[in-house]
């Protein structure tokens, strides 16, 4: 199964938009799919006014957020003690209230952090045991609530050298100020 933006078009045998895939739903929910490591495809409807979602321990390999920008209350997501080797994040960016994500105890190889920078009240972010080698943490320095930032000891970290000079950072990020590689790349085009 590939799952992408546009598989969350309206079918034309259904123009109101409420059957996905044999489950009602209104304007109140909307259908977040995913599949499990046995190839399982399953969907969960969550309210477009809940505040926390929590899909951990559900043995899911792929997930798609992108019914999430349709959450703008959204405050904490929970994913941890899933089998999920990558995860587009990109909706996120729509939910500005959003606190803490939990992506722990996963198989992620890679995470752009980037659509996180859109979420200003970010507090708390857990990326421990998972498969990680580097993160570039440079879209973290506009989250400037951020108290937890977990990853594994081994993990490197990087971030654009033009951020070393820039504004205050968040306390946590200052304590692996030691820890960072600085890059030259270019980070969210027209931030730095």
């Amino acid at each position: 199964m590939r799952i992408n933006q546009q598989e969350h078009e309206r079918n034309d045998s259904d123009p109101e938009g409420r059957l996905v895939a044999g489950v009602e739903q209104d304007d109140r929910s909307v259908s977040v799919r995913y599949v499990t490591t046995s190839g399982l495809e399953t969907q969960i409807l969550i309210g477009r006014d809940d505040t926390r979602v929590n899909l951990q321990l559900r043995d899911i390999a792929r997930i798609d957020l992108w019914p999430l920008v349709y959450c703008p209350q959204l405050e904490s997501l929970w994913l941890q003690y899933n089998r999920i080797t990558e995860l587009d994040l990109t909706p996120l960016s729509r939910c500005k209230a959003l606190r803490e994500i939990d992506l722990s105890h996963n198989r992620l190889r890679s995470i752009d952090l980037t659509p996180l920078a859109d979420c200003p009240h970010l507090r708390e972010i857990r990326l421990d045991h998972n498969e990680l080698r580097r993160i570039d943490i440079s879209p973290l320095f506009e989250c400037p609530e951020l108290e937890v930032f977990a990853r594994d000891d081994h993990v490197s970290l990087t971030a654009n050298i033009f951020l070393r000079s820039v504004g205050s950072w968040p306390d946590v990020l200052m304590r692996e100020y030691h820890r960072i590689l600085w890059t030259h790349g270019d980070w969210k085009q027209g931030k730095v």
